[in-house]
């Protein structure tokens, strides 16, 4: 990795606190709860609050430590899907900065030139999570969970200089955090630590659940959220831990979106399923034993000792606005 794991001790221990908490909106009140349900044998109750913060606490699969949360803030860093189908801008279409301008030459007669694309371009994230007994049964449908989700949305925008999470490398302190409860906290210090070193713009954090038809809870937000991407930083990660379970998640790993001089304009990626590798248990729960040492993340390519296939969960799709 070529970024610096910054982690404080006083974070760990607010997460404990703060675990699974949905901020749903700052600014309203939390929706009444839709029901109660069972995941793993322990019943969980979407009304509870958190003593913390006062927040509605979304139903998960948790036992220990581990957590898993729901609410909405501004992030984004990620790549490493399979299935990526993009358009660029090189065409000139759909390019409000790329239009031609034109000049006149000294005999009088005119001719056109490209203009240079823009520095900043606006891009809408679309996650769509189709996780579902029919279309992923995995190795027994009747793992499948009830409250099947996408958690915390984390990553950045960043330059060839960092690197978030690889395939086949080690999961970072963040990544861990983030695979095994669903939170982004520690992503976002280790992107801060890039920002302060000039290897990353932004960090990309969006606090709620991306929920397929069938999870109908108040920590399920929105499906599409929008960011800003500049040339110099045009690398985007994206991850979220697939709830409930020990540490899978899916995601994109420094995703380009300037390609050989021109902004992408649409960019589909299909969602398989990645394992952290810190964690060894085969159950749609959290927590569970460790994995020591701890392996490689990797992307789930059989349902051999895991408890779902290789199927793709959804899709990511960019769309650049302007």
């Amino acid at each position: 990795m070529a970024v610096d794991v910054a982690r404080s001790s006083t974070l760990v221990g607010v997460l404990v606190l703060a675990a699974c908490v949905p901020l749903v909106d700052d600014a309203v009140a939390q929706s009444e709860p839709h029901s109660t349900g069972e995941l793993g044998g322990d019943e969980f109750d979407p009304s509870a609050t958190n003593a913390e913060s006062g927040a509605t606490t979304p139903p998960d699969a948790s036992t220990g430590d581990g957590t898993d949360g729901a609410g909405t803030t501004k992030g984004s860093d990620a790549e490493g899907s399979t299935g990526l189908h993009a358009t660029d801008g090189s065409d000139g279409s759909n390019d409000s900065s790329g239009s031609n301008g034109e000049t006149s030459d000294p005999d009088g007669s005119s001719s056109t030139t490209a203009s240079p694309p823009a520095e900043l371009a606006h891009y809408r994230i679309r996650i769509d999570n189709t996780w579902s007994e029919r279309t992923h049964p995995g190795t027994d449908p009747s793992l499948v969970p009830e409250y099947a989700h996408f958690s915390w949305l984390g990553g950045a925008t960043h330059d060839d200089g960092a690197d978030f999470w690889e395939l086949g490398a080690l999961a970072s302190p963040g990544m861990v955090q983030m695979a095994e409860s669903g939170l982004t906290l520690v992503l976002m210090d280790e992107v801060q630590a890039a920002i302060d070193g000039g290897h990353a713009d932004a960090a990309l954090s969006w606090q709620q659940w991306f929920c397929p038809p069938a999870t109908d809870v108040p920590g399920c937000g929105e499906p599409e959220v929008e960011i800003d991407v500049t040339q110099a930083f045009s690398r985007v990660p994206l991850v979220s831990m697939l709830g409930p379970s020990p540490d899978l998640f899916i995601g994109v790993d420094g995703l380009p979106l300037f390609v050989d001089g021109a902004w992408v304009q649409t960019l589909v990626v299909d969602l398989h399923p990645y394992d952290g590798g810190t964690r060894s248990d085969h159950d749609f729960t959290m927590d569970g034993a460790l994995q020591l040492p701890p392996l490689p993340i990797s992307v789930i390519a059989s349902t051999d000792d895991h408890i779902l296939g290789p199927g793709s969960l959804g899709t990511m799709t960019f769309e650049r606005l302007w």
